[in-house]
């Protein structure tokens, strides 16, 4: 892994959408694939082809260690929410710089949870993702997956040996499979969508945003 910029959305929003139309269907609990049950922005599906992918994925990993699904599809319903979580969030955390500084506060939320509308979760090629070991517990990853900031960011000099190793391993695991990380969140992957263009420096992909 190398530290990289993420980014800006209007660069993402430019990628052409050639729509394939391929379904949505349901990602099932396997030995290697673990679905995080009874989570409220757990949409259990993704595009046929992403979904098959994370069974590659799950299997790149050592053995006895499991790929956690965390997030997958959300409607627009389900971003709006997680959008508004994300303006609390960091409302609370720099009230001055929403005050006073207010594009940059915005685009500092735009940053870790795009807009309604404006999310490759609701292409439906995009999974947010964590590891499982052998003994049933996260692997240590250095921060949860509602955090922000430099330390979240898949590279960076902030987190321990064993916590970049950790991510490594799980980057390695999903590139290898053909998903692309955006490299400001450790666990988010995206496959067929705009982001995953942008980032393997196409100009067009092949999932659009659903409307459902």
């Amino acid at each position: 892994m190398q530290i990289t910029k993420g980014l800006p959305l209007e660069e993402i929003k430019k990628i052409k959408v050639n729509e394939t139309n391929e379904p949505l269907v349901e990602i099932e609990n396997t030995e290697r694939v673990v679905l995080l049950e009874d989570h409220r922005y757990l949409d259990a599906r993704l595009r046929k082809s992403a979904k098959n992918l994370l069974s590659v994925a799950a299997n790149n990993l050592p053995t006895g260690y499991k790929l956690l699904i965390v997030t997958a599809y959300r409607p627009v319903w389900m971003q709006k929410e997680l959008y508004r979580r994300r303006e609390k969030q960091i409302a609370k955390a720099h009230p001055f710089l929403m005050i006073f500084q207010y594009p940059k506060w915005r685009k500092l939320v735009n940053s870790y949870t795009a807009p309604p509308g404006g999310s490759s979760h609701q292409y439906g090629g995009a999974t947010d993702v964590a590891v499982i070991d052998p003994q049933g517990k996260r692997v240590d990853m250095g921060t949860s997956l509602t955090g922000y900031g430099v330390m979240v960011h898949t590279e960076n000099d902030l987190i321990t040996n064993e916590q970049r190793n950790n991510r490594k391993m799980l980057y390695e695991a999903m590139t290898k499979a053909g998903f692309v990380n955006y490299p400001l969140e450790w666990w988010h992957y995206s496959y067929g969508d705009r982001m995953w263009a942008a980032y393997s420096r196409k100009d067009a992909c092949f999932y659009g945003p659903i409307d459902e």
